[in-house]
């Protein structure tokens, strides 16, 4: 009876030594870092004007590492176009994390149109595309760039779309809940019957294919 006690108590020994030693081997807890953009992701400015950094902050847990963040991108505030600002800040233990802002320059003529609305797609699913305008001219949001068929809120994709030039429309890459997403090669027109824009999905879950909106 006692050996049996003693071989019980030495096993639980070694398992509890076994744990204890393999608990060792855990990598330690990492905080990630985090950026927090002042002002607006998404804004415009008029050609001719220049372009004034809202700033930003970056964390490590509490600790602020807003310092040794790297900020990336130029505005041109001659060149009408959408510029991209990246800011990316890394923690103690080597991880990442990068944040953009969407810069568009934007000339008269175009900030002075107004194209939201409803687009309907003219092939395809046929799907219908819905451009919402921002407080800032020449900025809008597209919740169907791709023309799918959108049948609940759920479907909404909600991407930042810029109508830098007067027939001249654009999606700059960036985060969407189908993953990167971007419109290449983008057109304007309203010289016929129906205002229409056109361009190319760039996502893995979309096609190369010119997609052409007419508005209802």
């Amino acid at each position: 009876m006692k050996k049996i006690i003693l071989m019980t108590l030495a096993l639980v020994a070694f398992v509890f030594t076994a744990c204890e030693k393999e608990s060792l081997g855990v990598s330690k807890i990492t905080t990630y870092p985090t950026i927090e953009l002042k002002g607006d992701v998404a804004m415009t400015i008029l050609v001719g004007e220049t372009y004034t950094e809202p700033g930003f902050t970056a964390l490590e847990g509490d600790k602020d590492i807003t310092s040794s963040a790297v900020v990336e991108g130029t505005v041109d505030g001659n060149t009408p176009g959408v510029y991209v600002i990246s800011y990316t800040a890394t923690n103690s233990d080597g991880f990442s994390y990068t944040a953009r802002r969407y810069v568009g320059v934007i000339t008269p003529a175009a900030a002075a149109m107004d194209i939201s609305g409803q687009y309907q797609r003219n092939a395809g699913a046929f799907g219908i595309a819905t451009v919402t305008k921002t407080k800032y001219p020449g900025l809008y949001i597209n919740n169907n760039p791709g023309g799918i068929v959108i049948k609940t809120e759920a479907d909404n994709i909600n991407v930042y779309m810029f109508h830098t030039e007067k027939t001249v429309v654009s999606v700059p890459s960036q985060d969407s809940k189908v993953g990167e997403f971007a419109c290449i090669n983008g057109t304007y027109d309203d010289s016929g019957e129906k205002p229409k824009y056109s361009w190319v999905c760039i996502n893995s879950g979309y096609g190369t294919a010119l997609r052409i909106f007419i508005k209802l």
